[in-house]
């Protein structure tokens, strides 16, 4: 007997949801039945697309009787008291990147979750695209020797789009390091085998408008001695698109131009004093100008977060259109990947696999707390000017 699809209800109708929502509602093994959201709009717009019920209050989705599970989708800060508040109710749970902004706060949702005994998953990073678990598969093999090092790079023009208030305060969640680092962390803990010994960090803050994080640079270091850099920038004058064949994050062309017009646009709104919220309220799930409602994963190529190098005794890995470029004696390979480039489906199946089969999956609570745990060692480390050691890391669990 086939079993029902998992009844799926989204908290929070963001920016990010003009991406989630259809690649939810296109995955054979879920039904995206309800959503909560503070927005009129943004609820009657989710009714007419998808016809499930729409709560104001995140509790009272919760409380849905035709609710399996929820989708947090909320402002970071919000994250840990939207899933405590599921874990009561007895939903499962799925919540975005970063898990939450304290390791207080994961702590408390892992408890919620455990006496709740529901699944608590964190996702969805770039550790779920295929060729980054292709690394993963290779380096775990030992087929091209030990791992030696790793480092990711990307240079976005991040700070130059139209942000909200809350990506603009650290403490709440805002910054590079909790909005993008944690991509770049889950992509090399899941490469290196999950436990970071160590980090040694700097960061920048160089727009007046833009008070937080707006680039870094990480150093850390493996347990077993494997050193791996992380560099981001949202301040990019340069584009590493250049350095991927100008494929974008989602696998989308990605003209070489855009980083000057958002640079052009950007000075042009503070000239003319124009408020940001309006324009990213446009780009809202139902605000009218949403980016892509359409399902993800359906770009030819692969998704490029920046540029990531894997090294082994005996090749260097990197990504390429369609999967990944091998480099070693024999000059260099091409290695096709499968899946869907997003990630986004084995994202959905290894959460409903955890359900149906009462198992822990791989990006479970200890995971998620584990990235958080490397972010606020980056802020540390910025600060204090030392490296910091790790306490609360866990291995990949293959």
């Amino acid at each position: 007997m086939r079993q029902r699809p998992l009844r799926i209800g989204v908290v929070g109708l963001g920016f990010a949801s003009t991406y989630t929502i259809p690649a939810l509602a296109a995955h054979e093994r879920v039904a995206v039945a309800g959503a909560a959201d503070l927005r009129p709009a943004a609820r009657e717009h989710f009714e007419r697309q998808l016809g499930g019920e729409t709560f104001e209050r995140v509790e009272d989705l919760c409380a849905s009787s035709n609710i399996d599970a929820v989708y947090i989708s909320t402002p970071s800060e919000l994250h840990a008291e939207h899933a405590i508040a599921a874990a009561a109710h007895g939903k499962h749970i799925i919540v975005e990147k970063p898990m939450a902004i304290t390791q207080e706060q994961c702590d408390a949702m892992i408890v919620a979750a455990e006496r709740a005994g529901v699944v608590l998953m964190v996702g969805h990073t770039h550790a779920y695209d295929p060729p980054i678990r292709a690394m993963r598969s290779l380096v775990k093999s030992g087929g091209l020797g030990p791992l030696v090092m790793m480092q990711t790079w990307n240079y976005t023009d991040l700070f130059y789009r139209a942000r909200t208030a809350w990506e603009m305060d650290t403490a709440r969640g805002g910054g590079v390091v909790w909005i993008q680092a944690t991509h770049q962390i889950d992509m090399l803990r899941l490469i290196g085998g999950g436990l970071v010994r160590s980090v040694r960090a700097m960061t920048g803050a160089w727009e007046e408008t833009r008070p937080t994080e707006g680039n870094l640079v990480a150093y850390l270091e493996f347990e077993d001695g494997t050193p791996a850099t992380m560099v981001y920038s949202g301040y990019g004058h340069f584009d590493t698109g250049e350095l991927h064949f100008w494929i974008g994050e989602r696998g989308q062309p990605r003209d070489p131009r855009s980083h000057a017009k958002s640079q052009t646009d950007y000075l042009a709104r503070l000239e003319a004093g124009i408020e940001e919220e309006p324009l990213r309220e446009a780009r809202r799930y139902g605000g009218g100008a949403s980016p892509n409602e359409a399902p993800t994963g359906l770009h030819q190529h692969q998704h490029f977060f920046g540029l990531t190098v894997v090294s082994c005794q005996h090749a260097d890995l990197r990504q390429s259109p369609y999967g990944l470029s091998m480099y070693g004696p024999e000059g260099k390979q091409e290695v096709e990947v499968e899946g869907d480039p997003s990630g986004f489906t084995t994202m959905i199946d290894e959460f409903c696999e955890s359900v149906v089969f009462k198992t822990v999956p791989l990006h479970d609570g200890h995971w998620g707390a584990a990235s958080v745990e490397v972010c606020l060692a980056i802020l540390q480390s910025a600060r204090e000017r030392r490296e910091i050691m790790l306490a609360h890391q866990v291995p990949v669990r293959d």
